[in-house]
């Protein structure tokens, strides 16, 4: 059953830069004619369109007793305290507090996070940070997944 479900897309002004940055680059190579003005506008945008999907197509889900967030794969069982963070919390744990084991899927549009802790050893992860645009609905996410689920995995 699905809990959670969150695309982290790029913000529409980056979108908006990406045009512009690819009419720029046409009107500076005007002068060599309009099709080498076309062609290299049109080569930057499609370049610019490509990487903005790949980093706005990761996705936050909690179903079935499992969070996944991009490479993070975590079961319900092995969530520890869940932390909504603000944003200057947000900024200690991505940087200075932030561990060299620790799982970060950080995007720095979103300025607000939510933390969770990671009670399974084996696991080598102290804990995982995600950037998210709705932490407190993520944060209630996991927890009824860790409430529904990690009670089934103990017995």
């Amino acid at each position: 059953m699905l809990i959670y479900d969150e695309r982290l897309s790029v913000p529409v002004r980056w979108w908006l830069a990406a045009l512009a940055a690819a009419a720029g680059l046409g009107a500076a190579l005007l002068p060599l004619g309009p099709l080498p003005a076309a062609a290299a506008g049109a080569l930057l945008l499609a370049t610019t369109v490509w990487a903005l999907r790949g980093y706005g197509a990761v996705r936050i889900r909690v179903c079935d007793g499992v969070l996944v967030a991009g490479q993070i794969v975590l079961r319900a069982e092995h969530f520890g305290g869940i932390e909504v963070l603000d944003e200057a919390e947000a900024l200690l744990w991505r940087t200075r507090r932030a561990g060299p084991r620790a799982r970060l899927l950080m995007r720095g549009f979103l300025p607000r996070a939510v933390r969770v802790e990671v009670v399974e050893p084996s696991l080598l992860c102290p804990f995982v940070y995600l950037s998210t645009r709705r932490p407190a609905e993520l944060a209630g996410a996991l927890r009824d997944a860790r409430a529904r689920y990690a009670a089934r995995a103990a017995a």
